[in-house]
Order: structure tokens, then sequence, then C-alpha cells
């Protein structure tokens, strides 16, 4: 994560404390660089990015193009390839360009040079995601929107954590979150959302001091027998996390698993993007690994209601286009 903020983070900053005149509201908004799927689905939280937003990176993980549900004329908007340079940005004549924090050091003294005002956003953990959405409102001219989305997340973190709070840290179980990838497994390093999301549901993370780097790394079945978790959690961005689950339910070097003994190995819930990453649908992922591992906490708590609820506030998508474009792409256990 890039500590270092760009100028105009630190003057959108100081404008969310008065300390300066708001910036007038960009016309034309361009998305890019890596990762520029979790930039998209947050900046698309507002409203205002169907008009505002005039280009943006390849949004497909494998699953679909969500913001087509989203956006009408999503499909007709130019689409940046996710290594382009300061030249192709700036021949679409922007007002402000958002990126991912990481594009700074490569993409940032170009575009300055250029004269291109930019912003970046971590977006990595929850505590990002309470910030940034402000600083987007601002950016954006609807700070009252940053704000009842931040209000929407702090609810969905607050309700976790005073349910998880009744629990003796001795009655929390081992939990282990893998990514399937090329027929073996990988685990996230500790300070990534997957991580933090595991923990905060209630959990220990096992895995934790395995992967010191900056990316998933490989874990053989040796070491996740060594592990022995109480609940698996299995995720995979470019097929349905079913498949990928029931591959390792069937894994022979998995089956004494204590998870796979119990029936606790879950797919974890898709529908364009998994629930586990940095992207806009992180609370939905929380509460329901809250809720798979401690179901009497959370036994008021419906997931698939909890979804609907989500994609109406968050995306202003109807219960007819949720039922009908939404809701048959959702892969996991919702609520058995």
């Amino acid at each position: 994560m890039n500590s270092k903020k760009p100028l105009v983070f630190f003057l959108l900053a100081l404008s969310l404390c008065g300390l300066v005149a708001a910036a007038p509201a960009p016309g034309r908004v361009v998305l890019g660089g890596k990762a520029v799927a979790m930039v998209a689905d947050a900046v698309y939280l507002f409203p205002e990015a169907k008009a505002k937003v005039a280009a943006v990176g390849g949004t497909d993980q494998g699953l679909g193009v969500f913001l087509g549900l989203v956006d009408p004329g999503f499909a007709s908007k130019p689409v940046l390839d996710r290594a382009a340079g300061a030249e192709a940005y700036a021949a679409l004549s922007p007002d402000l360009l958002v990126f991912k924090s990481s594009m700074r050091k490569s993409l940032g003294p170009a575009l300055d040079a250029a004269g291109l005002k930019q912003l970046y956003l971590d977006l990595e953990t929850p505590e990002d995601y309470l910030r940034e959405l402000a600083v987007l409102g601002e950016a954006l001219g609807d700070p009252a929107r940053g704000a009842a989305l931040a209000a929407y997340y702090r609810g969905a973190l607050d309700r976790v954590a005073a349910r998880v709070a009744r629990l003796p840290e001795s009655s929390r179980p081992k939990v282990l979150v893998v990514q399937a990838s090329a027929g073996g497994y990988e685990v996230p390093p500790a300070a990534w959302m997957q991580s933090i999301l595991a923990e905060r549901a209630g959990g220990v993370a096992v895995w934790k001091g395995a992967n010191p780097g900056a990316g998933w790394a490989k874990v053989g079945p040796e070491q996740i027998a060594a592990w022995d978790p109480d609940a698996v959690f299995v995720i995979s961005y470019r097929e349905k996390s079913e498949t990928a689950a029931a591959a390792f339910r069937a894994d022979p070097g998995l089956s004494s698993l204590r998870a796979s003994k119990s029936g606790k190995v879950h797919a974890f819930p898709q529908d364009f993007y998994s629930w586990d990453q940095p992207d806009s649908r992180w609370a939905l992922g929380l509460s329901w690994m809250a809720k798979k591992l401690h179901p009497s906490l959370f036994a008021d708590l419906s997931i698939g209601a909890e979804a609907e609820s989500f994609f109406a506030f968050c995306y202003g998508i109807d219960k007819a286009r949720y039922e009908a474009s939404v809701k048959p792409r959702l892969s996991g256990a919702l609520d058995d």
C-alpha cells in the first residue's frame, strides 16, 4: 500500500475539514490502472458516476461485467488497457483520473507533467473504505452520499463486532482462507482483506505469519494438514467457487482435515465478483463469514436479504433487476 498521498488527495482531505474551498465537481472522470474493478465499483456507489465516468479499464475478472447493470451507457464507454500510459489518459481530456494507490509511482510523474488531476485510493481495508468514501463524495460533489455509504459500512462492521465480542478467545475456530489456483492453493498476506475478514468474523487465521510477501503464496497439502483448520473458505475469481470448494473436499490429501470431516469447507459467495476482496462487497463477505463461523450468534441474519438490500442501496438495483440479473449469479451457500 502506498503511504505517500499525492497532492490532490491531501487537498481533498483538507476540504473535508473545511480548511480549503471545495473544488468544482469534475465533469469527466476516467478510471484506470491495475485493480480498476475495485476502483470502479467504489466510484459507482455514487449515482453521479453514470454521467461523469467517461472511460474505464476492463472490469471483468472472469465472471462478467457488473457495471453494465448499474450504468445503461457503460458498454459504450471507451475501455482502457490496464497498462495504458499517460498519453492514453490525456487523450480522453479527463477532469479527474482515479486509480489505486499502487499506480502512483508508475503513472503519477507523467500525469503530473501533463497537468492532469489525479486521485489515488487505497481501498485495501475496512478503514480505508470508511475514510475514502468521504474523499470520493467530496471529489464527486456528493459528500452526503459519501457519509451515507460510510454509515452503511460502519453499521455492518459494528454489528459483527458487537456479536463476536461475546466470544472468549479460546472458543474462536481456526480458519483457513485459500484461493484455488493452477491446481493448488494459495493464502493471502496478513494485511489483506481476506485475512482481516477472517479475524473480524470471529476466527483465528491459522496461516498468519506463513505469508510475509505482498501477494498470494502457494501452500501444499502437508502444510494445510498441519494447520488442520476447523473451517476452510475457498475462493475462486475465474470460476464458480462451489466448483473449487468441491475439488477441495474431494482431494484425498485433505480429507482428514477437521473441516472436511465436519462439512465446513465453504465456497466463498460470488455474483460478478467474489465477496472476499477489497471490493464494495466486502461487508457482505464479512457478514456471511461471521454467520458461517457462528451460526447461533447470527441466526436472525439472512444473507440473501442482506445481498438484495446491498445492491438496492449501493447501486440502485431494484428487486426485479436483482431477481433477473444478480440472484441467478450468486454462488456459495448463503443461508443454509
